[in-house]
């Protein structure tokens, strides 16, 4: 009978546990988890008393509905009179979420937020609205926008922070890439240039393909499906190196354990970079 190869076993417990997580981490109801979101950020209106809202081109999105009347549970009823006399373009409605944005200067509809929208300011002391020249649309999981004022011109646009998502890209791909150099070094005794080199050469490609894809997957489906994507990724990661140390690294005389190496190396790059997003959620 074929036995079967020493990496094969890690394999197979590395899959079942993957699965196992994923498992785990979806949600348990059609309706858990995080929701796609959207944030205003505000300029022009400061010393102003101001109200927000979303104007949608459904007459329901999700849980709000134009249908509904004011109830107590609504919050401020001349803000909602106020927009819900708005005459709004035709086809567009006000579905019942809005908020004081005076002291934050921000405006976040956080649960099924409309696809698109406009955004329409009621400015109770001067009794006028302001409402967003044009409609713009959710671009992301979470998306951000800024929105300027001029005289009785709202001009809304897309404000992602792409530079800050770089940046923290860049950072995560070169911790990580040290990190996994430092194991060879301390633990396996890869201190050799060439060795070091390859070593090198494997993460920078990997990382760099591990987190762009994490970020690609954190700006369209959100941090709940990212979580499982990351296990999968890391698994990948795990036999492409595994593979790629198997075949080319040199070991000079000493037991070769490229796998093993492949492993440890991403077992304390992971657990090092799950620690991390949690106190520094921006970078990692």
């Amino acid at each position: 009978m074929k036995k079967r190869r020493p990496w094969g076993n890690t394999f197979c417990f590395l899959m079942a546990l993957v699965m196992l997580c994923t498992g785990l981490a979806l949600p348990a109801a059609a309706d858990m988890g995080p929701k796609p979101s959207v944030e205003v950020l505000f300029q022009g209106l400061e010393g102003e008393r101001y109200q927000v809202t979303l104007l949608s081109d459904r007459v329901q999105y999700g849980p709000w509905s134009a249908k509904e009347d004011y109830q107590d549970w609504m919050g401020d009823q001349e803000a909602f009179e106020a927009f819900a006399s708005y005459p709004a373009p035709a086809g567009w409605y006000f579905l019942g979420e809005y908020a004081d944005c005076t002291e934050t200067g921000r405006f976040v509809w956080s649960y099924y937020p409309p696809e698109t929208f406009y955004v329409l300011v009621w400015l109770p002391d001067a009794g006028r609205y302001l409402c967003s020249s044009q409609p713009v649309s959710r671009y992301a999981f979470d998306s951000r926008f800024a929105a300027s004022v001029s005289g009785d011109t709202l001009t809304v646009r897309p404000a992602y922070d792409y530079a800050g998502e770089a940046l923290g890209l860049a950072v995560r791909a070169v911790l990580t890439i040290l990190l996994e150099a430092g194991v060879g070094w301390l633990v396996f005794g890869l201190r050799q240039r060439a060795q070091m080199a390859l070593v090198f050469k494997v993460n920078l490609v990997t990382q760099l393909a591990l987190n762009l894809l994490l970020n690609l997957s954190g700006y369209y489906w959100g941090p709940l499906l990212t979580g499982a994507v990351y296990l999968l990724l890391e698994l990948a990661v795990f036999l492409a190196e595994g593979a790629v140390y198997a075949r080319k690294l040199s070991w000079n005389g000493k037991k070769p354990h490229p796998w093993l190496y492949a492993l440890a190396a991403n077992a304390l790059s992971f657990g090092a970079g799950w620690e991390l997003a949690q106190w520094l959620p921006g970078v990692f």
